[in-house]
């Protein structure tokens, strides 16, 4: 579920084309980070969506009652997972009687200017279990509930992040090996035009069909974002942020730059929160340029996220 090695160029460019269709989507674990986690809005419903390995739905209130019980709970058991090349591991948590399934990653590798497959080079290339937590929180404050809780904490010793498993889900990558479609072309092409413009404010290079997630009511759920938050100020694809659900664009006009930067001041250096919130510039001005030429009724859309039939296989 965590591979790095099918990137989603294609499947990029299959939710523009699918937008002309609907016009016609290091740090520890600290008392700081965790206060923050908890000073959010509470989100009951959100919160009650999570599972436990049987299927139950897990007690918690909101969601920093979540995040808190992940930092604390003890790990029953410790499964390393195949599929990518930073090795995280799937935990079982238990506390009180309450069992939660987690994914931990203490991947942190850092260099000035490596190569890649094709010699493809990034400079200030960072590969760190610290931009899970601050991915989730930008998602909360954008509105956006398809990044799974995650937060830090140790295991062994070892600083790490832990996030929520998405229990019940395949990846985009096994949807494609076993030519699923989605039973809601729209559906699916909205979620997408919303991961084109989560990823580009994050600057995210290593978003794959691996680390999509697909759960029983076709909903697409966000994971491994610990290539993102470059310090870039410019935008990887702006050719591909051709539409936005309308509550996001919205969120990210009325982005507080004072609150992101408390928010997520914990987990980002000061050049890596610059280049977030000179991404959001940029991606609210091509919106507006787009809502100018195009109309807003070509540009912004309303996404509900409704149930579909046809649910996926097992990740487990």
């Amino acid at each position: 579920m965590i591979g790095r090695r099918h990137p989603v160029a294609k499947l990029i460019a299959g939710g523009v084309a699918l937008a002309g269709f609907l016009a016609a989507q290091e740090p520890a674990a600290t008392p700081g980070a965790a206060a923050i986690g908890e000073a959010r809005a509470a989100a009951p419903a959100a919160a009650m969506r999570w599972t436990d390995p049987d299927g139950k739905p897990l007690p918690f209130r909101s969601e920093a009652e979540l995040l808190e019980f992940m930092r604390t709970a003890d790990v029953k058991s410790e499964k390393h997972l195949s599929g990518g090349i930073t090795f995280p591991t799937k935990l079982l948590l238990e506390k009180d009687g309450i069992r939660v399934n987690a994914v931990f990653r203490d991947v942190n590798e850092e260099k000035s200017t490596p190569t890649f497959g094709g010699g493809r080079g990034e400079l200030n290339f960072r590969d760190f279990y610290g931009f899970e937590p601050p991915a989730y929180e930008l998602s909360r404050l954008l509105g956006l509930d398809n990044v799974p809780p995650a937060t830090l904490r140790k295991l062994h010793y070892k600083n790490g992040s832990v996030q929520v498993w998405v229990e019940h889900a395949m990846s985009d990558l096994k949807r494609i090996q076993d030519r699923i479609k989605p039973p809601d072309e729209q559906r699916w092409s909205k979620q997408l035009q919303m991961m084109n413009v989560f990823d580009a404010l994050v600057y995210n290079t290593d978003r794959n069909r691996g680390n999509l997630l697909i759960t029983p009511d076709w909903k697409l759920w966000l994971i491994d974002h610990t290539r993102a938050f470059r310090r870039n100020p410019s935008l990887q694809n702006a050719d591909a942020l051709t539409q936005c659900d309308r509550g996001m664009y919205q969120k990210l006009k009325a982005l507080d730059e004072a609150m992101v930067r408390e928010r997520l001041n914990p987990y980002l250096s000061s050049f890596e929160m610059d280049g977030l919130l000179t991404r959001r510039k940029l991606i609210v001005e091509r919106l507006d340029k787009l809502i100018a030429e195009l109309g807003e009724e070509k540009v912004l859309y309303t996404y509900t996220a409704e149930t579909a039939p046809a649910p996926p296989a097992n990740q487990n």
